[in-house]
């Protein structure tokens, strides 16, 4: 709710109000873009077996990722798109869809959490991000 004021003291203070939360809308959107960036960057490096991916998925156990591993990564790609899909665009979805991609964003913060290798802990922050895009989503089409 936006509060309109009379005096021009308290109409400055209302104008401040939303530019902040125009700013915290844009800072949400970006953190966001870079959370499934991330994500998308290490599983096609997942996927083509690159160095840098070895240390930060999969609990960092493999020299080399096995075709398995690379298959399921191949859909966990897929899944990550039509997140973004979800997210960024216009049409409704249902509720419960939200409600089930939350719950897995919040089992991916939790697997990346107890790792055994440091690099795969950092991936709960976009983890988390993106589990409270999905939070904020299902509550507002509760509404």
């Amino acid at each position: 709710m936006v509060e309109v004021y009379v005096g021009r003291a308290q109409s400055s203070k209302s104008g401040q109000f939303e530019r902040n939360l125009e700013g915290m809308k844009h800072l949400y959107k970006s953190a966001l873009l870079l959370s499934f960036g991330w994500n998308i960057f290490l599983v096609i490096g997942v996927i083509a077996n690159q160095s840098y991916a070895l240390s930060r998925a999969a609990g960092g156990q493999f020299d080399s990722f096995p075709t398995g591993i690379r298959i399921a990564y191949c859909l966990t790609l897929a899944l990550i798109l039509f997140q973004m899909e979800i997210l960024f665009s216009s049409r409704k979805r249902p509720t419960a869809l939200y409600a089930i991609f939350f719950f897995l964003s919040c089992s991916s913060v939790l697997v990346n959490a107890i790792s055994r290798s440091a690099n795969e802990r950092w991936n709960v922050i976009p983890a988390a991000i993106i589990a409270f895009a999905f939070y904020r989503e299902f509550k507002a089409s509760r509404a």
